[in-house]
């Protein structure tokens, strides 16, 4: 199958933001607003509060029409022995702090929502907001308890739900990995592409969020309860240090004089995706899976049966051949699905 190219598929959130996102895609008039993220290679509709069909599934291009990606690709085109993509893809750019919150494990996802897949994710920071001093809050400080953290959750103390994390300064080119149960927020500032499990599971310890909307008790816990919401937590106490030196990646960088290959996110990270970013004069995919690639540079092409497709900034696309394409003078990310045991 011939790459798909993606659509913008932007997904209506609880924050606002979007802004640099919208320079990033080339827009006039970049503006934030309550649709702050843009869903990439997607099969997985938003959870929102007011349910719209189809929302978050990503729009493909075709000659005969704008189509959804779920009408474009079938199992077969996901790689042998995949059922399902197993993965989903965001730009995600924040113009004020996400709410605290915690996504499932698999454990958790598979006894509350018979759902196989949690929701551990990993998120590249592709640009920040200076005058905004961008930060994410990750992980829980040594003498944070389940106890304590009901207790100021119950008097919604948010300062001290805040105080009870990790808060870390982030700059272009960092890469977070945030498990299942991690406790965490993104802060104002954040442009990101974040890669992640497929689900839309949002557990929420505020029940009024920055923007000052007050959140139902499904958008808070699903109908899990409270108690059971609290419990998605991970609660394993973490010094600063700890944190930084197990869930900040550090590249690994692989350089030949017709490209440089950094992993940024591999297997031994997590099986469930890997993520790549490749500056290349030539470069050849070789994946027995499908792949999807995000162009962060203009001018550069790729060539697929000897078909040259010329590229832009910003621009998605769903590969399912990968190993029959080549990247020419190009910048970019390669997003790949879970490992196969």
């Amino acid at each position: 199958m011939r790459p798909l190219k993606e659509l913008e598929t932007r997904v209506n959130r609880t924050y606002r933001g979007g802004k640099l996102l919208d320079e990033f895609l080339g827009k006039e008039n970049a503006t934030d607003s309550f649709f702050p993220e843009d869903w990439i290679s997607s099969f997985v509709e938003a959870k929102n509060k007011n349910y719209i069909k189809n929302e978050g599934i990503t729009r493909i291009e075709t000659e005969s029409g704008e189509k959804l990606i779920t009408e474009c690709v079938k199992k077969e085109h996901f790689g042998e022995g995949r059922e399902t993509p197993g993965v989903l893809i965001k730009y995600l750019d924040s113009a004020e702090r996400l709410g605290i919150q915690v996504h499932p494990t698999k454990e958790y996802a598979r006894k509350h929502f018979d759902s196989e897949f949690g929701k551990t994710e990993c998120w590249h920071i592709l640009g920040v907001r200076e005058d905004m001093n961008p930060s994410v809050y990750l992980g829980f400080k040594e003498y944070v308890t389940k106890e304590l953290f009901k207790e100021l959750f119950d008097k919604q103390d948010i300062q001290g739900l805040l105080d009870c994390m990790h808060k870390f300064e982030v700059k272009c080119g960092d890469t977070v990995l945030v498990t299942g149960g991690m406790p965490h927020a993104i802060g104002a500032g954040c442009f990101l592409l974040e890669i992640q499990e497929p689900s839309d599971y949002t557990m929420r310890a505020e029940k009024v969020t920055v923007a000052g909307e007050t959140l139902t008790p499904m958008q808070i816990h699903y109908g899990v309860g409270e108690e059971n919401m609290l419990d998605c937590f991970d609660y394993t106490p973490r010094t600063e240090e700890e944190v930084r030196n197990k869930f900040f990646l550090k590249p690994k960088s692989e350089k030949t004089p017709l490209y440089e290959k950094q992993e940024l996110v591999g297997y031994g990270d997590t099986k469930c995706f890997a993520l790549y970013k490749i500056a290349c004069k030539e470069y050849t995919l070789r994946e027995d899976m499908f792949v999807t690639v995000c162009i962060l540079s203009d001018n550069g092409y790729m060539e697929y049966n000897d078909e040259k497709i010329e590229l832009k900034k910003s621009e998605k696309y769903f590969i399912a051949n990968s190993e029959k394409v080549k990247f020419y003078d190009c910048e970019i990310l390669v997003c790949c699905p879970p490992e196969i045991n």
